[in-house]
């Protein structure tokens, strides 16, 4: 790597900014400084300046996390909550999460207001969660935003106002996130905080689907199979929409790719091809198909000639 490839590595300290080299941090590091082994451990996550070592970059953020490097802990919280990083479970990702959202760091912040919500690691409670929400959103966290509005849509720990969060909902989605993108549709679809407009709902459901929401892509699905309140059917991109959801893992469009590979809808009939996509759903807790694939299974087979 020459040296116009290297990035170098920005400290902030009470006399300014300053930029270390990869050797200047390593030489941080071998004294145990939390900022140093952070450094570190990202370099080697990343391949920064530095031959990329996983496992490695893992171990120095971890020392660096046990020395109370708050970005560290934010860093590990993420990997996991993507699961790129095994070394934590829900309850110590959920104990990181907010020690490290006390120091102001947003995505800490939107995770400790995820614990809160969910009951991990602490009692729910959804006032603590709008909190965070909110601390992480008014420092332009649009995911904080999109789960704040939604506590305000339900009245969990707000007070309930569905404008206000439809409003908020339409903000994270002009910001392009795509959680936000869903909402909005569900606001317009189903007329919350907002008048009724299935146009400008399947607009945006269209919008997130391309950019990969498998439940945009299965909202979608459904109205364009119903073909409701003037919206014309369309059987065959319904199907298209259901399997991109399935294969994306969303139980319920698993179901339903099940079912139209059993009734023939838009594809060939395939029991084979049926009784997977169904034991896929009922795996995931789908008792419908589970109901399905029983009648299958009760039901005798037809001679053959």
């Amino acid at each position: 790597m020459s040296d116009e490839e290297k990035r170098g590595f920005v400290f902030h300290s009470s006399n300014g900014e300053s930029e270390l080299s990869i050797e200047e941090v390593k030489e941080l590091a071998s004294r145990k400084d939390p900022d140093g082994l952070y450094a570190l451990g990202m370099a080697y996550l990343y391949g920064w300046d530095i031959e990329a070592d996983e496992k490695l970059g893992y171990e120095y953020l971890e020392m660096a996390s046990d020395r109370g490097q708050t970005e560290a802990m934010t860093l590990l919280v993420h990997m996991f909550m993507e699961g790129e990083y095994e070394g934590i479970n829900p309850y110590e990702a959920a104990t990181l999460s907010i020690k490290a959202a006390k120091d102001g760091i947003p995505e800490a912040q939107l995770y400790a207001g995820l614990a809160y919500m969910d009951g991990v690691s602490v009692r729910q409670d959804y006032e603590e969660a709008a909190r965070y929400f909110r601390l992480a959103a008014n420092q332009g966290n649009d995911e904080a935003r999109v789960d704040l509005a939604y506590l305000i849509q339900e009245g969990l720990g707000a007070p309930k106002d569905e404008k206000k969060a439809f409003m908020m909902f339409r903000t994270s989605a002009k910001n392009g996130n795509v959680n936000g993108m869903f909402h909005l549709g569900i606001c317009y679809e189903f007329g919350i905080g907002t008048k009724t407009d299935l146009a400008k709902c399947m607009e945006i459901y269209r919008k997130a689907s391309d950019m990969g929401d498998p439940y945009s892509s299965e909202r979608l699905g459904f109205i364009l199979y119903e073909g409701r309140d003037g919206i014309e059917q369309d059987v065959n991109e319904s199907f298209e929409l259901f399997i991109k959801a399935a294969n994306m893992g969303i139980p319920t469009s698993m179901h339903i790719v099940g079912l139209f590979y059993l009734e023939g809808i838009s594809v060939e009939k395939n029991e084979s091809e049926a009784r997977k996509w169904l034991k896929m759903a009922a795996d995931s807790g789908i008792e419908d198909a589970k109901e399905v694939l029983s009648q299958l299974d009760d039901t005798p087979s037809q001679p053959r000639c």
